[in-house]
């Protein structure tokens, strides 16, 4: 872990001091008995979707022989569930409130790990999602190495003083090679590469079927084939915060595992039916589960 980057002054009184900390948009605070049932935790599992959240923490409780679920009490901003050693969050959609649930989630593990840099170690985190392809079939689950954003360069914010802080993309390439490795025998398309993270949907991921579109078909040929060459095979809303932030800590356990609802090479909309896309979607949770079930369990 990178000490120098955890907010010790702040975590370590919550642990030490008695101070309490709000997890307010999770329902929770670090004073709350429904804590003490998560102590083991092992493993974050994080998507935008809350429904898809509460499917996942039904499958691996049955595959734990229907172990408990512990629901945390507010919904309407993300949905979590905890169940056999693995919390799983929905984070929304976009960098600005999955950002919102990675910072707290952060704060969460730390109360819960009490600080214990070793055991923070151990615990495996996980973006799962949807995204659009570039030039791999629609279906295909893309294992990110690395995520940047639109101009190929690494995730940065405002430092609140003028300037800029930077933040390393890079997922580590070990775990991502066990993922593909764990999964080796299920007959999922599954391909590795970079991923390209926007802030907004439409008009930074040059699309051209937006109420506003600031592109054209030839800029946004040449974006798309930029990205490629490039080794860009997805782009996302959120990946490249999560690694930014992952890296800030150094984690040392975490990956990103998109599924991929169109080729962007060859069309904007998603045109794949209920049935495919129902298929893509089992496909992403089952790269992850298989990996679970090898590492976590």
């Amino acid at each position: 872990m990178k000490i120098e980057n955890i907010n010790q002054r702040f975590l370590d009184a919550v642990l030490t001091e008695g101070q309490i900390d709000s997890y307010y948009h999770l329902g929770v605070a670090s004073n709350d008995p429904l804590l003490e049932q998560m102590r083991e935790i092992r493993a974050v599992i994080m998507a935008g979707s809350g429904s898809r959240m509460v499917d996942f923490a039904q499958s691996w409780s049955t595959a734990h022989g229907d172990a408990d679920i512990v629901a945390f009490p507010k919904e309407d901003r993300f949905t979590t569930r905890y169940t056999a050693g693995v919390l799983f969050v929905s984070h929304g959609m976009g960098t600005p409130s999955a950002s919102i649930a990675v910072q707290e989630l952060m704060r969460l593990v730390y109360f819960l790990k009490r600080g214990n840099l070793d055991a923070l170690d151990e615990i495996f985190w996980a973006r799962v999602g949807t995204s659009g392809a570039v030039g791999v079939p629609a279906g295909t689950i893309v294992i990110s190495t690395e995520a940047v954003l639109v101009d190929l360069q690494p995730f940065r914010l405002f430092d609140g003083h003028g300037g800029l802080h930077w933040f390393d993309g890079h997922f580590p390439q070990g775990i991502a090679d066990i993922i593909v490795a764990a999964n080796s025998e299920s007959g999922i398309p599954i391909a590795q590469g970079k991923t390209v993270t926007t802030n907004e949907f439409f008009i930074e991921q040059f699309r051209l079927d937006g109420a506003i579109t600031l592109t054209t078909e030839s800029q946004r040929a040449e974006w798309l084939q930029q990205l490629s060459v490039n080794g860009v095979r997805n782009i996302d809303m959120e990946g490249a915060m999560f690694a930014a932030y992952m890296n800030a800590w150094g984690f040392p356990n975490f990956a990103m595992v998109c599924s991929t609802l169109l080729d962007r090479l060859q069309d904007d909309q998603v045109t794949a039916s209920k049935s495919e896309l129902k298929m893509y979607d089992e496909r992403s949770a089952n790269v992850i589960f298989n990996y679970l079930r090898e590492a976590v369990s």
